[in-house]
């Protein structure tokens, strides 16, 4: 049984990590980084399983080119 939360805060405003990332990545970096956390907070809390299979359906779903273009932002 999943034990993640229904919500979490998000910023209006970010760190210059955050920003880092969409700076090098763009809107997928942004993309990235929101929708991983949602999968964690919503499934354990804390973490996520993440194997080969996994990274290749999160791409998917997200619309990303491959698994290694979610895998370099990560």
């Amino acid at each position: 049984m999943l034990k993640g939360i229904d919500y979490f805060p998000l910023d209006c405003q970010f760190n210059e990590a955050m920003e880092l990332i969409e700076a090098e990545y763009g809107f997928l970096g942004f993309t990235v980084i929101i929708k991983i956390w949602q999968r964690i907070y919503s499934g354990y809390g804390y973490y996520c399983e993440w194997t080969e299979k996994s990274a290749l359906l999160f791409a998917r779903r997200i619309g990303a080119d491959s698994a290694q273009a979610v895998s370099a932002v990560i």
